[in-house]
């Protein structure tokens, strides 16, 4: 194929069909709106907090914290239904609208809902275009001075609705925060509202303008700084914006949101902007909950720009489409795509780290961008998911030019006005002297290793379309407002600083909805690159999976600990207890409840008739089990079992808590590994339904007495239980039915002739196995036996009914006791033993004292936001920079912010190596 044939696709409005897949995925989403109870709803911030006067027993830190806690705990008495019936459920109303956009209200449980009012007077902004649904309803949320959370997809317009809480405040001379997840947003929306609102500030950890703004505009991690500190500032704020609030689930850095939402005053009012996320309403319930306000919860998944996604197979020719604008997979396409990428075998075969193809991912990057650029379909936005990986594929299509001369000159002057704000040491950087020709031919580079003013510099210039082809990590995808028409994804394996692991639907979800220009494109393009390593299913869920459920990412740090204990009036458990993973875990209490309420009245309403006999009757056969499984365990050994497994043999076979009744052995085979097994083939005896199954793990069993259909199975030779001393008869073709038919009919009649039980094979005479262990059991089998056989209920005709009976009673029991087992852990105070451990530490280390005041040690941490606090206040404190020089410094510091995978560690000069191994 040609590579102006490469893009044909994009001109099919019916691709063929060529192979239709069967695999299907479905993805559960469970939301619960029940609340743990908070008898005080009208605590404010300040009077939520409380003093600590904690011992250094670390056993007795839970008990100490529910006699000192303001409100009281509900009885938490399990089972009797007192905590769950006076734990007040959030109010949830429906808001009627119109059907693209979902309106709905949670009300704390004192408060009654109103309808939403009109707004009297003119706007706080007007805006050049009519406004979606969506928009209009949260705007009307804003004007009644209620938190309201809008989720939408990625470019459907949710700053409009930021923007005007931002003219609302600066009208009624209120001060409002903007938050943003990333420095190069906050530096975007900064540009935007200044250009528009002018009293308007900006505060990262790179730079500070005007902080004695109204409206100011920072990262989520000053925010929480500032109200740590008690900052003036958080004291005057009525509005908080929190954009891209589904950051929150992100592992690394989503507990700030959380610790910054717990610590803002309940007098605040908050506009979250979020991605979709189908438990929407849960974080509302839980902002309710916390603040005890109403909270609006707006959602479409209307895209403003329909989107075409398709497939790359690596290596291969032309691209699939998989997902057309109205959202269908198209199975056809994608079966194709797989078995083009199976034709291509080992041709895009990756380096050992399994990222990227070497050369020929290049080459495969090169040819799509070529095409795009051909096609008219710039700007396109390249994600990959290392720097390492963005540098070298820009470099690599930087062979191609897409600027005319005109547009060359107005990059130089831009990028020079830029860097000029450098001294004439920094202009000489390799970074500086690097971008500039790539920025030239239209080619940019965006990730968090550039400088700030190279990033800031570049999102002008692609936002002035000047860079036609910008090859970004996935911030870029966070909340920036820079759309392009196409959106290619260079891999779909990611390193979430843990594992190196699939890109979940939800990533892609927010990064390919970069594609579609809202009054521009007709259509965005997605395009996603794909290897011999990922399999048809995970494909699919990618690109047709739904969108991540918000789950919080909640986790203890000595940071925040610390600073807890600083604060006076507070403590970490404040923290733990109010947190959203807390919230979702009381979240499941109704259910738990229901179940153990459910367990409780079926164990009641089972009435057995002499109940103790047949305790006593189904205590010994349940010895007796136990005693059959260690018999088994050792006769399964394969030197003695092996010798028996004769095609004919009758064995059962136990496989979970399903029970296979006499089954036929045909063969058996060795399995390689580090301790051989052994599978065997048997002929058993199966319910009809079950029979049409493909996966053995679906297979039911079907007793000899009644119908069903015999069907060869392989099973590992461990989950044999008896072995009989008959063998049967096997014809010589059993691919028949009435072959099978046959075999049955032959163990039905020998189960008939043998009422008492089929005579096994003896595990001392037959199989030779001598062991004191073996001796031993065989003697408690025969006690056991002949204590069941002379049982009162041996031989009466009720015996079969009560066993089932008194069986099924004590699985119930067994259940009442899981479930109040769980209900107790849901009702518990989760990571308390986690707390525990850290305050250990940070005493025996000296950064706080028995009674969890800080020290100057523990003051210092608590000032170290990035990196590991603990390690750089132990450096600082053992003087290991008094000596160091300022690179020495620098390099030593830089150990705690990289984050890139180095293949093999540099050779270290002396004055370098020095430090580093004081730091290890």
């Amino acid at each position: 194929m040609s590579d102006d044939a490469l893009f044909d696709v994009f001109d099919q409005d019916e691709p063929s069909a060529i192979v239709e897949l069967t695999e299907n995925t479905t993805i559960v989403q469970q939301t619960t709106t029940i609340i743990i109870n908070d008898n005080n709803t009208n605590t404010t911030s300040k009077d939520k907090r409380f003093l600590e006067a904690d011992d250094d027993d670390d056993d007795n830190d839970q008990s100490d914290f529910n006699s000192k806690r303001t409100r009281p705990n509900e009885s938490m008495e399990i089972g009797t239904g007192s905590f769950f019936d006076n734990i007040p459920r959030m109010k949830i109303h429906t808001v009627e609208t119109i059907e693209t956009c979902l309106h709905e209200v949670v009300l704390p449980p004192n408060c009654e809902y109103v309808p939403l009012k009109t707004a009297v007077g003119p706007p706080a902004k007007e805006y050049k275009f009519n406004l979606d649904p969506f928009q209009r309803e949260a705007i009307s949320c804003l004007q009644n001075n209620q938190s309201v959370l809008v989720s939408a997809h990625t470019s459907a317009g949710k700053t409009v609705v930021a923007e005007y809480a931002v003219a609302m405040a600066l009208r009624d001379k209120q001060r409002v925060i903007y938050t943003t997840p990333i420095k190069a947003l906050s530096n975007q929306k900064y540009r935007e509202l200044h250009e528009e609102f002018k009293d308007v500030g900006l505060m990262t950890g790179d730079v500070t303008i005007n902080p004695s703004a109204s409206c100011l505009i920072m990262t989520t991690e000053i925010l929480r700084s500032m109200l740590y500190r008690g900052s003036e500032i958080t004291r005057e704020v009525a509005w908080v914006i929190f954009d891209e609030i589904h950051y929150l689930r992100d592992k690394e850095r989503g507990v700030i949101w959380e610790e910054t939402i717990i610590l803002l005053p309940d007098n605040v009012h908050y506009v979250f902007l979020s991605a979709t996320i189908p438990n929407a309403k849960q974080f509302a319930e839980w902002i309710s909950f916390l603040h005890n306000q109403p909270c609006h919860v707006v959602y479409t998944d209307v895209r403003p720009v329909p989107l075409h996604h398709y497939i790359y197979p690596a290596g291969a020719d032309g691209l699939h489409l998989v997902v057309d604008e109205t959202g269908k997979f198209r199975e056809d396409n994608f079966s194709a795509a797989m078995a083009a990428l199976r034709d291509v075998g080992d041709a895009a075969k990756g380096d050992k780290r399994g990222r990227r193809g070497g050369f020929k991912a290049e080459t495969n990057v090169f040819k799509i961008v070529k095409m795009i650029m051909e096609r008219n379909l710039a700007p396109v936005i390249v994600f990959s998911f290392s720097k390492k990986d963005c540098e070298s594929y820009a470099c690599a299509t930087a062979k191609l030019d897409f600027n005319s001369d005109d547009e060359k000159r107005l990059v130089e002057e831009v990028f020079t006005n830029a860097i000029d704000l450098l001294s004439d040491e920094d202009k000489k950087l390799p970074q500086i002297n690097t971008v500039l020709p790539l920025l030239k031919k239209g080619v940019g580079i965006h990730h968090s290793g550039l400088l700030p003013i190279i990033k800031e510099t570049i999102e002008i210039l692609f936002g002035e379309g000047l860079i036609k082809a910008l090859f970004a990590t996935e911030t870029f995808s966070m909340g920036l407002n820079m759309p392009a028409r196409t959106v290619l994804f260079t891999a779909a394996r990611k390193f979430d600083g843990k594992e190196l692991r699939w890109i979940t639907s939800g990533e892609y979800i927010q990064m390919s909805g970069r594609a579609g220009r809202r009054g521009k494109d007709d259509r965005g393009i997605v395009v996603l690159i794909i290897d011999e390593r990922m399999s048809p299913t995970i494909a699919k869920e990618i690109v047709k999976g739904k969108a991540d459920p918000l789950n919080s990412s909640f986790k203890l740090t000595y940071n925040m600990v610390l600073n807890l204990l600083r604060v006076e009036g507070i403590n970490p458990e404040f923290m733990l207890e109010r947190s959203f993973y807390q919230f979702q875990h009381f979240s499941t209490i109704p259910a738990l409840y229901e179940k153990l309420k459910n367990c409780e009245q079926q164990y009641d309403s089972i009435k057995i008739e002499n109940e103790e006999e047949v305790a006593r009757y189904y205590k010994l056969k349940k010895k007796l089990e136990l005693v059959q499984d260690q018999m088994s365990t050792m006769m399964n050994e394969p030197k003695y079992l092996l010798p028996f497994l004769q095609p004919g043999r009758l064995v059962t076979v136990k496989y979970g808590d399903l029970n296979f009744d006499w089954c036929v052995i045909l063969n058996f085979h060795k399995k390689a590994g580090e301790k051989p097994t052994y599978t065997i083939d048997v002929l058993a005896h199966l319910t009809s339904d079950s029979v049409v199954q493909k996966s053995t793990a679906d297979l039911q069993p079907c007793p000899l007495s009644e119908k069903g259909e015999m069907k060869a199975i392989p099973i590992q030779h461990t989950l044999i239980r008896d072995v009989s001393a008959i063998r049967v008869y096997l014809p010589d073709d059993l691919r028949t039915k009435e072959a099978r038919q046959s075999v049955l009919k032959s163990v039905q009649e020998i189960k008939r002739r043998h009422p008492l039980g089929l005579p096994l094979l003896d595990p001392i005479k037959d199989m030779d196995i001598k062991s004191n262990e073996m001796l031993s059991c065989v003697k408690q089998y025969s006690t056991l036996q002949t204590r069941i056989n002379e049982h009162p209920l041996a031989k009466t005709n009720e015996l079969k009914y009560l066993y089932e009976q008194y069986e099924r009673k004590a699985n119930l029991e067994r259940q009442v006791l899981e479930a109040k087992n769980d209900l107790k852990k849901a009702q518990s105070l989760l990571q308390i033993g986690d707390l525990k451990k850290y305050k250990r530490v940070l005493r025996r280390l000296g950064y706080c004292n028995s009674t969890d005041v800080i020290d100057l040690k523990g003051r210092v941490a608590c000032e170290i936001d990035t990196g590991d606090e603990l390690v750089t206040t132990e450096l600082l404190f053992n003087g290991v920079f008094n000596d160091l020089t300022v690179s020495q410094a620098c390099a030593l510091l830089s150990c705690f912010v990289f984050q890139e995978k180095a293949n093999e560690m540099p050779k270290l000069p002396q004055e370098l190596s020095g430090p580093l191994r004081l730091m290890q």
